[in-house]
């Protein structure tokens, strides 16, 4: 293989799901090195495997008929009763995590930030043969958000019951309406966005993601492309006429930049910058709830603008070397606060990918954004003594914290038993997930880099719907 290729490879393998730091106490503070990784001349792991069993993964999470491109023998047909007020069909869409949840904001965003995978570096799915695979998992996002518009004023925010019933749950989606604690259905816990019950920010990452996504379909079917450029238009709409309460202008800009993307319009890039300057103080994270980092880069890659040049930098300082972001003892991974933290590190990378390819791969100023994402990878691959990918390299994981995985409806024994002793059994049990979890990345280690490959252990071993390439 071809550095060329593995540099494809690398583009594609990207903003992977998150990547969980179980840190119980605080690290040392070990100073981000101003040596740059030095990344090989050859490439270290079958990146083309690992683009593979990344979307390979996203059929475990799917809900609804899987219909003929069904993947996974222990995956089934669920939430087939999940129709909405207004008849809407949300039998569709992706699974959160472990657990049966379809909430709005983390699912648009994974539908998002797929789409830019394929917009930013259609070559590297093409070079190993996956691009289709990639539009396939995206179409079956947007599908199910385009449901999600039930008219012109009601948006399903999301489709789940309470969380503590779905997470009491620990048998199979495809069984959920049979044994869920209380009966209580998905269909019973529809929730709608509305002009009197606003949310900017599930609106507007939905927006965002249609609008991504009709770009990747612009010239494989234009019509599926300008339908989904016309509801991202109408979401927008209302997620800026009809504002919430909370922290949303960050996605509003996000909507707006990729809006832009997909029309040129100079009316939508005025707006997000707009709403840049109302979200100012949150350049400092890029995931499902910050947004800003990425209206950056976005809006550099499609205009070469100085200044937004100068704010995507002003995010990536802290991890390049001697910016204050700290690091790993042993390998260089940096380290941030709280559970499933590495998602930042992944989709950080990602951006710096972006940026690198801005302004070249060869110039000066990319080469810390390259070392830096090349570094985090090879990582989460097996730098670090074993690889934190399910399916995946020397001493993957076995324990996944993934329901379905372990208790699937074609295996499955402790069938109509209680819900706590299967809870019991779930947490506690030491036999490893009758399934493999392909292409799920787990938490991950402490900062120590040490590992518990257990179920009990959620924040080693979970992992979320956040765009696994």
């Amino acid at each position: 293989m071809t550095r060329l290729l593995s540099i494809l490879a690398l583009q594609a393998l990207t903003a992977l799901p998150r990547f969980a730091l179980a840190a119980e106490h605080d690290p040392p503070n070990h100073a981000n090195s101003t040596v740059p990784y030095t990344i090989s001349s050859t490439p270290k792991y079958n990146y083309a495997e690992v683009i593979h069993k990344s979307l390979l993964f996203y059929h475990s999470q799917r809900s609804g008929r899987l219909g003929p491109n069904r993947r996974l023998a222990w995956r089934g047909d669920s939430c087939l009763n999940c129709i909405g007020t207004y008849g809407e069909d949300l039998t569709g869409g992706y699974y959160e995590a472990a657990n049966t949840m379809k909430w709005g904001l983390p699912l648009a965003w994974t539908v998002t930030q797929l789409a830019w995978n394929v917009y930013a570096f259609p070559d590297g799915f093409k070079a190993v043969n996956e691009h289709d695979e990639a539009l396939e998992g995206v179409k079956w996002g947007t599908d199910y958000l385009v449901n999600c518009i039930a008219n012109k004023d009601q948006f399903v925010g999301q489709c789940c019951r309470k969380t503590d019933v779905d997470f009491g749950y620990f048998g199979p989606p495809e069984e959920y309406d049979m044994w869920v604690p209380l009966g209580l259905k998905h269909s019973d816990g529809i929730a709608y966005i509305n002009s009197s019950n606003p949310s900017s920010e599930i609106l507007g990452e939905a927006a965002a993601s249609m609008a991504a996504t009709s770009l990747i379909f612009a010239e494989k079917n234009k019509t599926y492309s300008d339908e989904l450029l016309q509801h991202a238009i109408d979401l927008y709409t209302r997620a800026t006429t009809y504002q919430g309460t909370s922290i949303y202008t960050d996605e509003l800009a996000w909507a707006a930049a990729w809006i832009y993307a997909a029309t040129k319009d100079e009316n939508y890039r005025t707006a997000a910058d707009g709403f840049i300057a109302k979200s100012a103080d949150h350049n400092n994270e890029y995931s499902w709830d910050e947004k800003l980092p990425g209206v950056y880069t976005l809006l550099f890659t499609l205009t070469k603008n100085d200044t937004y040049k100068a704010g995507a930098e002003a995010f990536f300082k802290d991890y390049w070397p001697g910016g204050s972001i700290n690091r790993l003892p042993r390998v260089s991974r940096f380290w941030a606060v709280g559970v499933l933290s590495g998602i930042y590190a992944s989709a950080t990378g990602f951006l710096m990918m972006n940026y690198a390819k801005t302004i070249g791969y060869h110039e000066a100023a990319s080469n810390h954004s390259v070392s830096f994402s090349a570094q985090q990878l090879n990582y989460i691959l097996g730098d670090c003594g074993r690889s934190w990918v399910v399916g995946f390299g020397e001493g993957s994981p076995v324990r996944p914290y993934h329901k379905s995985s372990y208790n699937s409806f074609i295996d499955y024994p402790m069938r109509g038993k209680d819900n706590g002793a299967q809870g019991e059994d779930f947490l506690n049990s030491k036999t490893v997930n009758r399934f493999i979890l392909y292409g799920a990345l787990e938490g991950g280690p402490a900062w120590d880099d040490t590992f518990k490959d257990d179920r009990s252990s959620y924040e080693y071993t979970d992992k979320s719907c956040d765009p696994g390439l």
